[in-house]
Parts: structure tokens; sequence; C-alpha cells
């Protein structure tokens, strides 16, 4: 049994190396390789989004550039561009040579702004090895829009766009902050060097012929910026109540010529001017403002607030709605609107206006709302070390108000900030209620947050994400005084674009460009299937030689989104 065994393991041992050794003489299988398909790039394009490549409008080719030559015999039929409207293979011709095929398009033929086309190429095209694409494709372009110049800069412009119509462009305005006479000759108005650019500004929307609408965001009017030593109302200033305000802030010198001219567009046939109100101009009414602007459209909702919407799709307001320091705030104070952030701007014009020496602060003590608290105290003291200012005595009854909102009497800073802080947070849920917020705010920490940051949390909460009531394709604000233009959520998946107005306050009192505004050209108007937000800057045109100032319209960025 023993040799058996022996006999038994050595046959084993002798079948398995004779296996080994054949299995390592054969040659190794050969691994097939992965086959090669055409793949197509444009060099003169940009991608965007991961969605769509941007063309130029004015373009008269396209180029693309293959991975390998292409047979030119393989094309016709294979490749086509299109729009909404069908084929236009009529339009152009195709330049084919080695890897590149150019769309070459005919003299008579130009791209529409602001539009969708789509290039297909199916797999029956072919390199000239045989190659061809792993399966159809079709890319999508949309062309840039057209910029909007002063009616002499486009003479001999194609002004086309995707409809006969050409009114079909929203203009957006907001926070020119214009004070009264007295602000400009105090040095604490945001607003006077841009007066200029303003003036030219409007003149342009008057003299084109693209805006169908001009739409302010709010702040047009500022009676808030008055240093707490200045009475708001003053009968010896000629101002007795917030009627009078208004009216002295639209006949000031340096506001006077502005406001003709948004008379003249608010009359005009073909323009339509609309007035969301802001937080510094919440007091004003439709009475006041047909009074000052006849036939200016009213777009307030509740005390102090509004919002408009021109077409379905597109949301505007100023934006403090969300703003914990800057909305009304109807249940602090019955029968009272101004919130905690008109106290602090009444600090800020007073450092201003006087530019006084620092000294060394004292530490606030009050009972109330802690996070409220805690945002005032910031704020305040901010303000104190900003311009360096003596702190006031802050339980002296300084701050003068002479009946604005209902305020007979003066308030110390002590006295507003303790107003404020016995219920304000308590109240934050029903003054969002009365506020008509879409989606309210739980947390006052979000709320006072809003205040300082670009509003685009704000904008995705309340009208882009699923808990909004209603989403929207484009929301514009202003209030922050950031010109703003992004898509949301980023990527290919996109579906709302924010878009913030920015300011025309003077450059010296922002850390942000100022003269801006938004172009929005809606496709229910153009006939596109996209809408077109384009955010810009008004500035001096340094290529005119000619005399006097003259400004033009700068593209800073646009964005687009499927209409449906």
């Amino acid at each position: 049994m023993k040799k058996n065994g022996i006999l038994f393991l050595g046959i084993t041992l002798m079948l398995s190396s004779l296996i080994i050794i054949q299995q390592s003489c054969k040659k190794p299988a050969e691994i097939s390789p992965e086959p090669q398909y055409l793949s197509v790039t444009f060099p003169r394009l940009i991608h965007k989004h991961g969605l769509y490549h941007r063309l130029k409008h004015h373009e008269r080719s396209i180029e693309m550039d293959f991975n390998l030559p292409v047979d030119p015999e393989t094309v016709a039929g294979n490749l086509s561009f299109s729009d909404k409207t069908g084929l236009l293979d009529s339009h152009y011709d195709l330049e084919i040579s080695s890897n590149k095929i150019l769309i070459k398009f005919h003299t008579d033929f130009q791209l529409f702004d602001g539009w969708k086309y789509l290039l297909t190429i199916t797999t029956g095209l072919k390199s000239t090895s045989g190659e061809s694409l792993k399966q159809n494709e079709t890319m999508e372009l949309r062309t840039t829009a057209k910029l909007i110049l002063p009616a002499s800069d486009a003479l001999g412009t194609n002004n086309s766009s995707g409809d006969s119509t050409q009114r079909n462009s929203i203009a957006c305005i907001s926070d020119i902050h214009m004070g009264d006479p007295r602000a400009t000759s105090g040095d604490y108005c945001w607003f006077g060097k841009n007066a200029d650019a303003l003036e030219s500004f409007l003149d342009f929307i008057l003299t084109g012929n693209h805006v169908r609408q001009l739409i302010i965001l709010g702040d047009l009017f500022d009676e808030w910026l008055v240093p707490y030593t200045v009475s708001p109302y003053d009968p010896q200033a000629g101002i007795s109540d917030t009627r009078e305000y208004f009216l002295a802030i639209a006949g000031s010198p340096t506001n006077s010529l502005i406001i003709e001219k948004l008379k003249s567009i608010a009359l005009h046939t073909e323009i339509e001017l609309v007035y969301v109100p802001g937080n510094h101009d919440m007091l004003i009414t439709q009475e006041i403002l047909e009074e000052i602007i006849p036939n200016t459209t009213w777009a307030g909702d509740v005390s102090g607030l509004g919002d408009y919407s021109p077409v379905n799709g597109i949301i505007m307001e100023h934006g403090h709605r969300y703003d914990f320091f800057n909305c009304p705030q109807p249940l602090v104070s019955s029968g009272h609107i101004l919130p905690p952030g008109y106290f602090i701007s009444r600090l800020y014009a007073q450092g201003l206006s006087t530019q006084t020496d620092y000294m060394s602060k004292e530490a606030l003590v009050a009972e109330g709302s802690f996070e409220f608290l805690t945002a005032w105290t910031i704020a305040y003291f901010y303000t104190i070390l900003h311009f360096e200012m003596d702190l006031p005595q802050e339980d002296s009854a300084n701050i003068l108000m002479g009946g604005i909102d209902n305020h007979a009497d003066p308030f110390s800073f002590n006295g507003a900030r303790d107003m404020y802080a016995e219920n304000i947070e308590d109240n934050w849920q029903a003054t969002q209620t009365t506020n008509e917020v879409p989606v309210p705010i739980d947390c006052c920490l979000q709320a006072i947050w809003n205040g300082h940051s670009d509003l685009f949390i704000a904008a995705k909460t309340e009208y882009m994400e699923s808990q909004a009531p209603t989403t929207y394709k484009v929301v514009a604000f202003g209030h922050t005084h950031e010109p703003m233009l992004e898509v949301y959520p980023s990527g290919n998946q996109y579906t709302s674009i924010y878009a913030n107005s920015g300011s025309w306050v003077d450059a010296d009192q922002s850390s942000h460009k100022v003269r801006t505004y938004l172009i929005i050209n809606p496709a229910e108007w153009t006939g596109s299937d996209l809408d077109i937000v384009l955010l810009y800057q008004y500035n001096l045109d340094s290529d005119n030689g000619g005399p006097g100032l003259t400004y033009k319209p700068v593209q800073i960025a646009e964005e687009n989104i499927d209409a449906e």
C-alpha cells in the first residue's frame, strides 16, 4: 500500500508539471482593441454649463473639428443644422477639409440672437478609414443676445430678434438712493455723482426701440439716510409729512431732470414704467408716486413691499422682504412699520455728515432677544468704528423723528433698540405672514444674515426650490447693491437664474460695481425658446472724441434658460 501510494503521488506530480509546461508554451491570448469612433469638437465655441455651446449671434460660420479625417462623400444627409422652424440646409454650404467641416452661412442668412439651434450628426458620417460616431448626436447651440445700444450707435446694425417685435426687452434698475436738497448740501446723500450717467441712461431708454418695460426695483428715493440730529420732517425745510418729503426729493436740483425723464418714459405710448417699493422708500404710496411720476404702474402689495411678474416664469422684487433688519415690522409697535435698519441708517448718515473722531465704546446692556441684540450691537458699533465717530449719548433722546412713520417724539438709541428687542423675534413668524413671505424663514439668524448676503439663498428658498408655492425661471432682486447673475443649481440641470440689478449710488459709497442694470428678454415676447438675462454696466465712453460726457452700455454677464 505504501509503494502504491508513492507511485500514485509521483504520477500526479508529473502530469501536473506537464500541464503547466504546456500552458506556459502557449501564446498569450490577444486582447481585441477597443473600436475607434469619430468625435467632434467646436474649437471656436464655449461649452457652457455642460449643456450647450455658446455661439455669437453675428457669426458667419460654425467650425467643427473631428479627431479623424472625414470622408466627404458621407457628409451629405448625415449632418444637419436646424432651429424650431425646421431644417436650415438651404441657408448654408459645407466646406470639408481633412478633419474639419465648416458650416458657412449664405450672405442673405442671419442667425437670430438669443436663439436655440441644433446640430445633428448621424453615424452615417464616416472617417476616411470607415469610423463613425458611437451613436447619433444632437448638439445644442445657443446664440448670444445683441448688445442693446443707444439709437445713434445702433444705426446700420441688424437689430432683428426672434420675431418681428422690436420692443421685447425689460430693463431693471434699482437702488438709486436720491436724497432731498439737505442730503446733497449736507454731504450725506449716496447719489449725485452718477446723476449725469442716469440721465443719459434714461435718454437711452427713451430714444431706443428695444425696451418695452423699465422696472425700478425700489430705493429710487431715500427717506432713511438722514443724520439723527436732523429731523426728517422739518417745516422750515418745506417738509411736514411723507408726501412733502418725497416731493422734496423729486424737486431737488440733482434729481429734477431725472424725474422729468422718468415722466416722459411713463407717458411713452410704447414703454411701461413699473415701480416696486424698496426699504429706503417703504413709506411711499401709490398716490404719492402717481403725483410725482404720473402713469407709473404701481407694483406694491402689502405696506412697504411689492413684487412684479411681467410674464409667466419671471418674478422681481426689491428683496428686503427676507431681511430681518430691513423688512417692514408692523407688529413691533402698533401703527409703525419702520424696522431697526432705519435707525442704523440714521447713525450712518450722521457719520457721512460729520466724520467725527472715534472714542472708546461702552458695552450695551439690555433685556430682550439675544439674536437681535447681537446683530444690533454689531451694526451699531461697526458704523461707529467705520466713521471713527463719537459714541452718541445712548440714553438721550437725540434721534429726531419729526413725525416720520407716526413717530413724533425723538428716540434714544437704547430706546430704539429696546423697542425692537422686546418682541421682534417673538413676532417674527407672524410678521412674515403679514409681509406675505412665500416660504417663512424659521431661523432669525438666517433672516438677519440675508441683510448682509447677496440674497441668493433667499431667492432659492422663496422662488426656486420645491418648497416654494410657485417656482420661477428668473428671479431678480435689488437691495444688496451687489450686481449678480448666477444659475441654480450649477451644471447642466439648472432650473433657475438669479439676477441682482446692483445700484447707481456713487462709486465711493459702494464696494461693488455701480451704474449696473439688467436686461431681460422673455421668450414670451421674442418668440425664442429661451429667456435671456443680461447684466450691464453703464460706463463713460472713452472712445468718444466729442465734447461732453458720453456713456455706453458694457455687458458684464449673460445667462439663458429654457422657457418651458
